[in-house]
């Protein structure tokens, strides 16, 4: 399992990653092939969340997602030299889980004949347009983050940014553990609303 840690919210407690939309990504996953440790920690830090999401909405089991992106990064690492890569490095790590996703779909024989084909002929121009961790899906979790009710948004930040638990925020409050339940709880029912199916990659982020 890779502990990486993967911070990408502009929220209290957290630290930004700056994507560096302008880069070169190409240029650097070559210098990435010869060697920069630093780079990879770069890519997974920018995609590995993303990624997860896109993974859990073809497989809809977290771990499974998990798990699977974390394998491709393993085996990126371990097998850089040999990558060649034609498309974007966007493109190329969405179509290799994608394709993950699928052999491990068609070895389980529990995905339908018609989802199976519409999954099988999406094309390079899909894979780009799938937003991952750009700059428009960060700004849509914050702004969900910061529309939550006060007090839900702070027992939220509380528990799921710095580590809290129920017992922890309750004594810090001055609230019973049942109020803080009730809060958290509400907290996801209304991110879910508002994030829909970007809210795994959310609880990616805060874990």
């Amino acid at each position: 399992m890779l502990l990486f840690a993967v911070r990408n919210l502009n929220i209290p407690g957290m630290t930004d990653i700056n994507l560096h939309s302008s880069i070169n990504e190409k240029q650097l996953f070559n210098d990435f092939q010869h060697g920069s440790q630093e780079i990879f920690d770069y890519f997974f830090g920018k995609y590995y969340p993303g990624l997860c999401v896109y993974a859990y909405r073809i497989l809809k089991s977290n771990t499974e997602a998990e798990d699977l992106v974390q394998d491709f990064f393993v085996r990126l690492l371990e097998n850089r030299k040999n990558v060649r890569i034609e498309s974007s490095i966007k493109s190329y790590f969405i179509r290799s889980i994608h394709n993950r996703c699928l052999d491990y779909i068609a070895h389980q024989k529990v995905v339908s004949t018609h989802e199976s084909y519409r999954l099988r002929i999406m094309t390079e121009e899909d894979f780009q347009d799938y937003p991952l961790l750009d700059n428009e899906l960060r700004q849509q979790i914050d702004r969900a983050i910061s529309n939550l009710p006060d007090g839900i948004r702070e027992t939220f930040i509380l528990n799921r940014f710095e580590g809290l638990s129920y017992q922890e925020i309750a004594s810090r409050e001055n609230l019973s553990v049942k109020t803080i339940e009730y809060r958290i709880s509400k907290a996801l029912a209304q991110l879910r609303k508002d994030l829909g199916e970007y809210l795994p990659l959310l609880l990616l982020l805060v874990k």
